[in-house]
């Protein structure tokens, strides 16, 4: 046979390979992580048995403090983030440093009275920008820090002056069940639900001293030991995992197999791309590994289960990726490959806990092809509202969907149970949501959020089902939806101006313009800050505000930092300036 009639032979197989996929591929694992028998914890939250067994499969149902090898310590149940110590010649090193300064005085602490002795802090390792607000309590004096060169500019984006801020703030609250009971059936089972101490706590978060260049493994000695940092983005991009190879040590973010990696997190987050992780992981597995500690879950002792729980990490990821790229070259779209795509048992079963593979099938089919899949209705769709109306319309009027989702939710199985939500969602299109309807619709919430095994799922769900009975609360106010939270999250104030950098208040700027207003309005100036040395040039044209450090022609106005930050939040109107700037004023919004 020549080259190229196998080239033909080759390609007829797996064309007739893919057409018999098309054909008669079924997937039997969609919506797997809803069909687990229902159990109630010892908080009286009913859930899953997988999802109740979080805290035990990542061994943090204690606060507890672990010896992993000769001078190396876990410490563990204070939340899902772990924090390493090790004894070094120059003193103690930390990799990581908690949740907030609350927690870090009694993680501090714990270690302290299992060593018997007080600890001197040589140096400090941050593995990426979560668990980072410990800093202050861990920090001696000469304390060290090392970290990712973007780890400071990546935490400011989440949490420092964005106009996001308020946004990623309330998504993580619903997904973490922030305000949910901490006891009875709505209560997180897990530690994968966070209490209001992650948005209340200190941060006593340090930038770091010495940071590791971008994707460039680097070699460093540590409080006199020597340490590899091995580029490994997974869930944030300034992710680093630290290899010991005197102590045969890998400490790593989120590279375990305690559960399938959360490729997509409901709260929404920059692509987390599987064949990074992939990449890090191949890294990772090319050193000698006799002790494995992640951030999250549970330590690896051995080279045996290091290996396993690293490759099926990795294995899981690249599934992930190849089977939805293997279906989008079948035809599929999305929502049919989050349907079809199969995960082998020992990867899925029970390890569901945090999100769900649908989920990252239809991640990674959005960041390769877009939201667009073949029908094209979906191009110019009718108005949320209008579509609702004619759907409930067709089904004989809202009393009538009414009677529906009532009868839907006697059954009492999974699917009539999505079927009833999915009505509800039609009457609340609609503006129809008499408390009648809202019970409905909790009901409908609850129901799933207690069979989910996937912690992001859950908080969402119950989250809903509260927000519809009026039992969401913050800060002294029942919320009635989620953009009063967001708006409350994410007001800027004197002091988060303050501390934030002089070129990212300036840029929020931009996001204060309503393109409405704005229409028709032109105007050039430039500032000059005083106090920071530094020069802007603002134009307002086209419904945006250009924002460059080249100078325009307009007018040059000096000023301070605390000067634009009182403009800012209306303290001091822009044409305080000059009356020009009147312009300004009448196209932003705060």
């Amino acid at each position: 046979m020549t080259i190229s009639n196998s080239i033909k032979t080759l390609t007829a197989t797996f064309i007739g390979f893919a057409i018999t996929g098309i054909a008669h591929a079924q997937s039997h694992q969609y919506g797997m992580s809803l069909h687990d028998e229902l159990v109630t914890t010892n908080s009286g939250a009913i859930t899953t048995h997988p999802q109740a067994n979080v805290d035990a499969s990542y061994n943090i149902e204690t606060k507890h403090i672990t010896e992993i090898t000769d001078d190396v310590y876990r410490i563990a149940g204070w939340g899902i983030g772990n924090i390493i110590a090790m004894k070094a010649p120059e003193g103690w090193l930390i990799i990581d440093t908690g949740d907030n300064t609350e927690v870090a005085n009694a993680q501090r602490f714990a270690l302290e009275q299992k060593l018997g002795k007080p600890i001197s802090v040589a140096a400090i390792l941050y593995t990426h920008s979560h668990y980072t607000h410990g800093t202050s309590v861990w920090a001696d004096e000469g304390t060290k820090i090392y970290g990712h060169e973007h780890l400071v500019k990546n935490l400011q984006a989440d949490s420092g002056i964005n106009v996001l801020s308020g946004n990623f703030a309330t998504r993580a609250v619903i997904q973490f069940g922030m305000l949910h009971p901490l006891e009875g059936k709505d209560a997180f089972p897990s530690k994968l639900g966070f209490s209001k101490d992650k948005l209340t706590g200190g941060s006593g978060f340090v930038a770091p001293d010495i940071t590791f260049k971008d994707g460039r493994v680097e070699t460093h000695t540590v409080a006199g030991l020597t340490v590899e940092v091995l580029p490994s983005q997974t869930d944030v991009l300034d992710s680093v995992a630290f290899y010991f190879p005197q102590q045969k040590l890998l400490v790593s973010n989120a590279m375990n197999s305690n559960s399938v990696f959360n490729l997509y997190t409901l709260r929404g987050d920059i692509y987390r791309d599987p064949i990074r992780m992939v990449d890090a992981a191949d890294l990772a597995l090319s050193r000698d590994i006799e002790f494995h500690v992640d951030i999250h879950g549970s330590a690896n002792i051995g080279s045996v289960a290091a290996r396993h729980a690293i490759t099926s990490f990795r294995d899981s990821m690249q599934l992930i990726h190849d089977q939805t790229l293997r279906g989008i070259a079948m035809g599929k779209d999305g929502q049919e490959i989050a349907e079809w795509i199969h995960m082998p048992v020992s990867l899925r079963a029970n390890k569901e806990t945090y999100g769900q593979v649908e989920s990252y099938a239809k991640q990674v089919y959005n960041a390769r092809i877009g939201w667009m899949g073949w029908d094209v209705y979906d191009i110019n769709p009718l108005p949320k509202q209008q579509q609702a109306e004619k759907t409930v319309e067709a089904m004989g009027g809202a009393d009538a969907v009414i009677a529906m989702i009532a009868k839907a939710q006697a059954k009492g199985d999974i699917a009539s149970t999505q079927w009833s939500l999915f009505l509800t969602t039609q009457l609340m299109n609609m503006g129809v949501m008499p408390d009648e309807v809202k019970q409905l619709r909790a009901n409908a919430a609850r129901t799933l959020g207690q069979h989910t095994t996937s912690a992001n799922a859950r908080g969402f769900y119950i989250s809903e089902a509260l927000l519809h009975e009026g039992k969401m609360l913050y800060a002294g106010t029942t919320l009635d939806n989620y953009q009063q939270l967001s708006q409350l999250l994410g007001t800027i104030t004197a002091e988060k101006l303050a501390n934030s950098p002089l070129q990212n208040n300036v840029n929020y700027l931009r996001f204060m313009v309503d393109s409405r207003q704005a229409e028709g309005k032109q105007l050039e100036f430039n500032l000059h800050f005083t106090d920071e040395h530094e020069h802007y040039a603002i134009a307002l044209r086209n419904g945006v505000i250009a924002i460059t450090t080249q100078p325009n022609s307009g007018k040059t106005f000096e000023l301070t930092k605390r000067d634009w930050d009182d403009m800012l939040l209306g303290v001091e109107p822009f044409s305080h300036l000059h009356q020009d700037l009147n312009v300004l004023e009448q196209a932003i919004v705060r």
